[in-house]
C-alpha cells in the first residue's frame, strides 16, 4: 500500500512557493506552521488558504508560532508531523523567516522527511535533506495545470500562419477594426452561413481593403469588387464573422504569447465547462503557463468595452483555478483616445481593486512585452 503524502508548508511570506509545491504533490494532508502576523485577517494564511485547500482533500488549522522562537517552531512541527507517523513527509521551508525555515528544516531532518526550497527566481528546487522532487515542479501545460484544480479544458489548435498576419495587420489599427466589424454586421456578416454569399457595399478605407486581401489570402473570402469605391466580398468561409467579430484579438494575444518568449504553454479560446451555475462553459480567450503559474486574458473587441461586468466573469474564472495565485488580464481593441475618458478612469479603478492588468488597443504593439512582465515581474504580486 502506497504511503500517503503530508506537505508541511510555512506561512509567512510570499506563498507561490507553497502553492508550486502542493500542485506538484497533490498531498493527502497539508500542515501548515504560520506566524502570528500570518494569521491577521487579510494576511499571508486569508491569501493562500483558498487555492490550498483546492489541491489537498486535507488541509489542518495552521499551527501558530513566534516567528523568531526556534524551539516553539520545533515543538510545532515535532507536533503535527507525530499526527501522522506513517506518512511521506515533504517540508518546503521556502515562505518564511530564516528562523521558521531553520526550526523546519531541523526537524524535518530528524523525522527523515524530504526538506525542499524552491527558487522561483531560478526555477530550480534546492533538495536540503531527503530527495528532490522527480521531474520538473515548474513545467505545466495549460491543461496539466486546470486538472490539478479538478478542471477539464478544451482549446483550439494553433491558428493557421495566414490568420496570424491578418490579425497581426488589424491590431495595427484596432479601433479601425472595430469600425470594419460594424461595416460587415450592417451587410449581413453576422447571419448564419449557410452557403457562399455575397457582401455588399461595403463602404471601406484603404487600410481595410487591405485587409480584405489578406482575408482572401486566408481562405475567408475568394472574390473583391470594387465598384467605384464601394466594395463586394463573396465570403466562403463561416469563419470569417467570428474571425472578424473578436477571434482575431484572441489569435493576435497568442500570438503575442509566442513571442513573449518566456512561457511553457500558452493557448486560446479554452472552452472550461463550470461545475454549477447558469453557464455551462466559461471561456478564457488566452491562458498561459510559466514556471508552473498561470496567467489568463480576457479580450474584447467591443466598442464600448470598459464596463465592470466584464472584470468580475475575469475574477469568477480565477476563483475556480487558483484565485489570487492566477494572473488576469483584460486586453480590449478599444484605444484610450477613442474610449469615453470618464467609463475609462473608472473601469481601470475598478481593475486595480480586482488586480487585474489592462491594456487598450493603442498597447497592443507592446502586448509581447507586457506578457512577459506579468509573467515574470508582475504588476500585482500572486497571492
Amino acid at each position: 500500500m502506497q504511503r500517503p503524502t503530508a506537505l508541511l508548508v510555512l506561512i509567512g511570506g510570499r506563498q507561490t512557493p507553497n502553492v508550486l509545491s502542493a500542485q506538484y504533490l497533490r498531498p493527502d494532508v497539508i500542515a501548515p506552521i504560520a506566524s502570528r502576523e500570518a494569521m491577521r485577517p487579510g494576511e499571508a494564511w486569508d491569501r493562500v488558504s483558498p487555492a490550498l485547500r483546492q489541491l489537498s482533500p486535507s488541509v489542518l488549522d495552521p499551527q501558530t508560532v513566534d516567528a523568531f522562537d526556534l524551539q516553539d517552531i520545533r515543538a510545532k512541527c515535532a507536533a503535527v508531523m507525530g499526527r501522522f507517523p506513517d506518512a511521506r513527509w515533504v517540508c518546503n521551508i521556502t515562505c518564511a523567516t530564516t528562523i521558521m525555515s531553520i526550526g523546519a528544516y531541523e526537524e524535518g531532518r530528524a523525522r527523515n522527511a524530504d526538506v525542499w526550497y524552491f527558487d522561483t527566481a531560478g526555477r530550480r528546487v534546492v533538495a536540503l535533506a531527503g530527495q528532490p522532487p522527480h521531474g520538473d515542479p515548474y513545467r505545466l501545460s495549460v491543461k496539466e495545470y486546470l486538472q490539478i484544480y479538478n478542471r477539464s479544458a478544451q482549446s483550439a489548435a494553433s491558428p493557421p500562419a495566414l490568420w496570424l498576419a491578418l490579425a497581426r495587420q488589424m491590431a495595427q489599427a484596432p479601433d479601425e477594426a472595430i469600425e470594419f466589424r460594424e461595416k460587415l454586421r450592417g451587410s449581413g456578416a453576422d447571419r448564419q452561413f449557410t452557403a457562399s454569399r455575397w457582401l455588399t457595399s461595403l463602404d471601406l478605407t484603404p487600410t481595410m481593403v487591405q485587409w480584405c486581401e489578406q482575408a482572401q489570402t486566408a481562405g475567408f473570402i475568394d472574390q473583391i469588387r470594387d465598384n467605384g469605391g464601394h466594395y463586394d466580398l463573396h465570403q466562403t468561409d463561416g469563419a470569417f464573422w467570428p474571425f472578424i467579430n473578436g477571434v482575431w484579438l484572441e489569435v493576435y494575444a497568442w500570438d503575442a504569447a509566442q513571442r513573449a518568449g518566456c512561457f511553457d504553454d500558452y493557448r486560446y479560446a479554452v472552452q472550461m465547462p463550470v461545475q454549477s451555475g447558469l453557464s455551462s462553459v466559461n471561456q478564457i480567450d488566452l491562458a498561459a503557463t510559466h514556471a508552473a503559474s498561470l496567467l489568463i486574458a480576457e479580450c474584447k473587441t467591443e466598442a464600448q468595452p470598459f464596463r465592470t461586468q466584464h472584470l468580475d466573469q475575469l475574477r469568477a474564472i480565477t476563483s475556480m483555478i487558483g484565485g489570487s495565485f492566477v494572473g488576469a488580464l483584460f486586453i480590449s481593441a478599444r484605444s484610450q483616445i477613442y474610449a469615453d475618458a470618464q467609463a475609462l478612469t473608472a473601469f481601470k479603478g475598478q481593475a486595480d481593486a480586482r488586480q487585474i492588468v489592462v491594456v487598450t488597443g493603442d498597447q497592443l504593439g507592446q502586448l509581447p512585452d507586457i506578457l512577459k512582465r506579468e509573467a515574470i515581474r508582475p504588476t500585482y504580486p500572486r497571492g
